[in-house]
């Protein structure tokens, strides 16, 4: 099969028809509102428990999540950071690695991030070790280290230990209204297949829409192994310039007193939605098999290597 971005006239999974209308959308791009909803996103598409049943032939105890799009400015760090806070709200017990050297926006607003090279292989080790302590590891992925990543798990190193027990893997891929990040969404699916569990984030950071994506072959094939999808909105963006000069995730700032109020409903009604979504997902977000109930979020025992939090006033 062709994995390259394309376009299908006839495919009924690439976009949704307006509610209520009882038609299906036509023509080579569809309406912006027959591919959203009426309150002007996309509704989440639920992964296919039965496509991925097809494929799956373990339940898992544990769970490697990978933001995996090589492209930069996508929203990868954005939504671990979320993702993280999420899953403190759950009382899961979940460990982060940064492998963006240059950046490491995952390791200044969740300082208990660790960064991790991948260089000498060691890092596969100390991710293997994360899970010992942990349900769930999360990989901020960059251009350099995502193709030894997807090595690694082409061939079998996420679950190479038999003292970790089953171990799921999800790829998360960031699509927006560009050829580029829906083409290594296609990449990566044509190199994965049905080895991972796949979740597909829209990023409406730059377009209100990703009708290249919602047309394209790739999400076709993503639908059939069963990827989940969702849909991150843009942050406002004063509400975008305060988490940066504060370096505090939405979970900090809401705690934040020096907000007015009215920022901070904004805060909350934003971040309610985004973990609705996650919720959705916890079919490729979490464990399958008796997640162990923690003190939050993050671990931060003495393995690894922990950067310090910079303080804003530093910069």
């Amino acid at each position: 099969m062709n994995f390259e971005t394309g376009f299908s006239m006839s495919d009924p999974l690439r976009t949704h028809a307006p509610r209520g209308s009882g038609q299906a959308p036509f023509g080579r791009f569809a309406s912006r509102e027959s591919a959203r909803s009426q309150q002007g996103d996309y509704p989440p598409i639920l992964p296919s428990s039965s496509a991925r049943a097809a494929f799956s032939k373990h339940p898992v105890s544990r769970r490697l999540i990978i933001a995996a799009t090589p492209k930069g400015g996508v929203g990868k760090s954005f939504f671990l950071i979320n993702l993280a806070d999420w899953l403190a709200e759950k009382n899961l017990r979940a460990m982060a690695f940064d492998t963006d050297w240059s950046s490491a926006t995952l390791t200044r607003f969740q300082p208990e991030t660790r960064f991790l090279s991948l260089t000498n292989g060691e890092g596969f080790q100390e991710i293997l070790q994360g899970m010992e302590d942990a349900d769930l590891i999360l990989v901020d992925g960059s251009a350099a280290s995502i193709p030894e990543l997807v090595d690694w798990v082409g061939n079998n190193g996420a679950t190479g230990s038999p003292s970790l027990g089953e171990v799921g893997v999800t790829f998360v891929c960031f699509v927006e209204e560009d050829k580029d990040t829906v083409f290594q969404a296609g990449e990566l699916c044509r190199r994965l297949g049905a080895s991972v569990d796949w979740l597909i984030v829209r990023s409406l950071k730059t377009s209100p829409a990703t009708e290249i994506y919602d047309n394209s072959k790739t999400r076709q094939e993503l639908l059939r192994l069963g990827a989940g999808e969702i849909t991150v909105a843009r942050l406002p963006w004063n509400l975008l310039s305060i988490m940066q000069r504060t370096s505090k995730s939405l979970s900090g700032l809401l705690l934040d007193k020096s907000l007015s109020l009215l920022e901070r409903h904004r805060l909350r009604s934003y971040q309610e939605r985004l973990f609705e979504q996650f919720a959705a997902m916890e079919s490729v977000l979490l464990p399958r098999l008796n997640p162990h109930a923690g003190a939050g979020s993050l671990s931060g025992d003495e393995k690894g290597s922990v950067r310090p939090r910079i303080a804003p006033e530093e910069v």
